[in-house]
């Protein structure tokens, strides 16, 4: 069981082959928090008929879960034209998403802008992507090779320095303690003058990882 006040998840790419629909599952129905966010693509696209039948039981559980604590949906860059369902889920969504706990202000952001390729580059970065998913097509359940391309691509343009470094600005000017992104699919944690940093992965890798908070504002950053 996973107790804790909040839980921050992010990246489940509900829709694509590499989604780690066991493992979002698992989380999910042993689950005890007052706060569950997803710091952004919780869908892949639009594509509703590349929805497995887990996918649609992952899309089920957290409707039930907003009935009993409050679920936010932070936008991230995939999927955006189904934040008409997220919200028919009961979900609220947001860009950012600030909320304090103890003596702590947190900051919650996808962090897609700080991707130059995204922001700049759109149709550079829609070649790739559907590069991709052809990549997907062919890789099987395991899906070990597209994992791979993902986090190599990531790291080898430098995404996720520049994330932390224009996140942590970002989180200066909301006078926030501790800033947590997604969108490079990449794990980490950071502190650099008394502000921590950490990016929440994704739960398109094995392990998949997330982040819990306690009541105190303690945070975790756990694998699964």
């Amino acid at each position: 069981m996973i107790r804790c006040h909040t839980l921050v998840i992010s990246d489940i790419h509900l829709g694509a082959k590499i989604c780690q629909t066991s493992k979002v599952l698992q989380v999910l129905n042993n689950l005890q928090c007052k706060c569950l966010i997803i710091n952004g693509d919780l869908f892949d696209s639009d594509a509703v008929h590349k929805f497995s039948e887990d996918h649609w039981r992952i899309i089920s559980t957290i409707s039930e879960l907003t009935d009993h604590m409050k679920v936010i949906l932070v936008g991230g860059n995939h999927g955006r034209k189904l934040d008409v369902l997220a919200e028919k889920m009961g979900i609220e969504i947001c860009e950012t998403y600030v909320f304090s706990l103890a003596d702590k202000k947190f900051l919650c952001l996808h962090g897609d802008e700080f991707d130059m390729f995204v922001k700049n580059l759109p149709l550079t970065t829609h070649i790739f992507t559907q590069l991709y998913y052809l990549i997907q097509r062919l890789g099987g359940t395991k899906q070990r090779f597209s994992m791979i391309i993902k986090k190599l691509s990531k790291r080898i343009l430098g995404i996720s320095r520049r994330q932390q470094r224009l996140a942590m600005k970002r989180g200066r000017s909301h006078n926030a303690d501790i800033i947590i992104c997604s969108h490079t699919h990449i794990p980490h944690s950071s502190t650099k003058d008394e502000v921590l940093f950490l990016n929440s992965g994704s739960f398109c890798n094995d392990p998949s990882t997330y982040i819990t908070i306690d009541k105190n504002g303690r945070v975790e950053l756990c694998e699964i």
